[in-house]
């Protein structure tokens, strides 16, 4: 199976869920894509830190302690590619035109024609136009 189809399959896993931290959230939406794409999480290493021991996440204030950065946006640099163009296949977005978390904005995945975000129900679907930021390998 393709980076396509194992998207799709993993987005249609997901498509009623609701939102859930540690269990079904923007973080592990995204990092669950990126592993059935291609092998390995994008942020694996972040899963056990960004939420307390009773599932809450951490406040922003915390987050930079535990993380270093500023901004999310300065973190996903220093993993990924940042582009300034339509997000490809399987390119980590961010929006401001969904649910907004702790880090202000909603992360998702492209699925080249449409970005994917968690709502509080389950998948919503976004045009391109909603994207802030895109993340590349």
């Amino acid at each position: 199976m393709g980076p396509r189809e194992s998207l799709t399959q993993h987005i249609n896993s997901v498509r009623n869920k609701p939102f859930d931290w540690g269990k079904n959230d923007c973080l592990t939406f995204t990092n669950d894509a990126f592993r059935v794409m291609y092998g390995k999480g994008w942020a694996d290493d972040w899963l056990e830190r960004y939420l307390t021991d009773k599932n809450i996440p951490i406040r922003r204030n915390e987050l930079i302690k535990e993380f270093g950065f500023r901004s999310f946006s300065e973190a996903v640099d220093q993993r990924l590619r940042r582009i300034d163009h339509i997000p490809p296949l399987g390119a980590l977005v961010t929006t401001k035109h969904a649910e907004k978390w702790i880090i202000g904005v909603a992360m998702g995945i492209s699925t080249g024609t449409r970005a994917v975000f968690l709502s509080k129900k389950g998948v919503i679907h976004l045009p391109m136009e909603s994207v802030h930021e895109a993340w590349v390998l």
